[in-house]
């Protein structure tokens, strides 16, 4: 007797449900990684220490590591529609733990970047890169994101649309920067009859 038969038709439909699902799974994970082959790996790769880039008004600012902090950098095309879908779920990202940059890159004018920001609705700063830029980081499509720690270092990457809800995760997923203590160090305080320490 066959018993994949004998089994209840709604438990066979949820067997090819589930191994439908990850058949799918499987095959956007290969894809994203073919997609960010080019990029720069969590495998030891670090971003420029310093990098210049420009505000909207043509003011210089400097992005560099930041003690106590973790980066977030999001490179975008003003005519890339999925980055206009997305630029603004980088506003999810805690601010006390990660500076974030937003990072114009292959635009033709200010004027199209200022469109796009107007458009997207986005509230936080947008910076404006260049070619040398695009080339230090590996740019390879837009969005791109780089999660960087305190040393710079490459600690997760992406290409293509994140979600809210996924940029939170990815930063919550990230070990703890030192400016958040971690439960040994604050014990001794809390013995001592020591107020609640602020993180």
């Amino acid at each position: 007797m066959n018993r994949n038969r004998s089994r209840p038709w709604y438990r066979r439909s949820l067997v090819r449900w589930i191994r439908d699902i990850a058949i799918v799974v499987a095959v956007i994970y290969g894809i994203s990684q073919w997609q960010m082959r080019g990029m720069l790996s969590t495998g030891g790769d670090a971003a420029p220490s310093v990098t210049f880039v420009k505000t909207l008004n043509g003011e210089p600012q400097t992005i560099s590591a930041r003690a106590g902090k973790r980066t977030l950098i999001y490179f975008f095309a003003p005519w890339c529609e999925i980055c206009k879908m997305s630029i603004t779920n980088t506003e999810v990202v805690d601010t006390s733990r990660y500076q974030v940059f937003r990072i114009a890159l292959d635009y033709d004018s200010v004027a199209d970047v200022r469109r796009f920001i107007e458009e997207s609705g986005v509230k936080g700063p947008v910076y404006l890169g260049n070619a040398k830029l695009k080339s230090n980081f590996q740019v390879q499509g837009y969005p791109s994101y780089y999660l960087l720690d305190e040393q710079f270092k490459v600690i997760d990457r992406a290409l293509g649309y994140s979600s809210a809800a996924g940029l939170r995760v990815r930063t919550w997923l990230s070990a703890p920067g030192p400016d958040i203590p971690s439960r040994k160090q604050s014990a001794p305080a809390e013995q001592n009859g020591g107020g609640k320490i602020d993180t």
